[in-house]
């Protein structure tokens, strides 16, 4: 049987801790049919983040025991491609084949996500300088991440690297449908994990709010500390934040990019209009 790797690059915010979560909680089945989740029990779920460091040896060791299947994944690969170079010298010299796959969401949930995220990993710096998103309102935030993603770029240079069998990109909704149909829908695979350990996105809300108070110089530490701990408790609530208004903005500005995702790699990544 060919020996192969699934090497899953991203996007982040589209599923990627929720994929991880799931190699983990299975990984003894997946062990058991061939398939290997290679993972050093540190806190992060993903165990891809350093290929640009990988060894002929480490690549070897992931084949022990009859693996035919490894799978490697972490989201900050997305925009890196050089960082898989390595892994493609090292793998054409042992004749392993490499599969690409990315996941997307539309792009208004991607910023959404990423407004979230930049809270979450900023919120102590921007509770002592009083500036959170450097200072940027959310508008300016959402049009600076446009033009600094290129997602077809990245996928681009994803499929020089490796331009057999070519990447797959789908939907973060079918992110079983495609490891299925890669892996086999194998019998006593769990694919629910608890919602909190899946990184869930803050609410736009929240955000907005502690963004507010994060600017006001007034504004107790406290009482901020509290307000941004008490947000993750409330992802799974409505969200007043996620307006139609912003939703059909942010689809707007990322329409170029929809256009080129169509074309060049016949993925739909809008939000369906039905």
């Amino acid at each position: 049987m060919t020996r192969r790797i699934l090497l899953h690059i991203g996007s982040p915010k589209c599923g990627s801790t929720y994929l991880q979560q799931v190699m983990l909680k299975n990984d003894r089945l997946l062990a058991a049919n061939g398939v290997r989740y290679p993972h050093d029990g540190s806190r992060h779920p993903g165990n891809a983040a350093e290929i640009d460091k990988l060894s002929a040896a480490q690549l070897e060791g992931f084949f022990k025991d009859d693996t035919h299947t490894v799978i490697l994944s972490h989201e900050d690969l997305f925009a890196v491609a050089g960082r898989g170079k390595t892994l493609a010298d090292l793998a054409g010299q042992a004749g392993i084949e490499v599969q690409v796959l990315a996941f997307l969401r539309p792009f208004s949930e991607f910023i959404f996500g990423d407004y979230s995220q930049f809270m979450k990993q900023h919120f102590d710096v921007w509770l002592k300088n009083r500036k959170p998103y450097g200072g940027r309102g959310f508008e300016q935030f959402a049009v600076d991440r446009c033009r600094n993603l290129s997602p077809v770029g990245y996928f681009k240079a994803w499929n020089r690297l490796f331009p057999e069998p070519g990447l797959i990109l789908a939907s973060h909704r079918d992110i079983r449908k495609v490891i299925e149909a890669e892996i086999g829908a194998l019998e006593g695979m769990v694919w629910e994990v608890p919602r909190d350990s899946t990184n869930p996105s803050l609410r736009m809300e929240d955000c907005d709010r502690l963004a507010a108070g994060l600017a006001d110089p007034d504004a107790p530490a406290g009482a901020l500390r509290e307000a941004f701990r008490q947000a993750f408790t409330l992802t799974g609530e409505p969200d007043a934040g996620k307006t139609a208004e912003r939703r059909a903005w942010i689809e707007a500005l990322f329409a170029r990019q929809n256009e080129e995702l169509l074309k060049e790699f016949g993925f739909d990544n809008r939000i369906p209009t039905s």
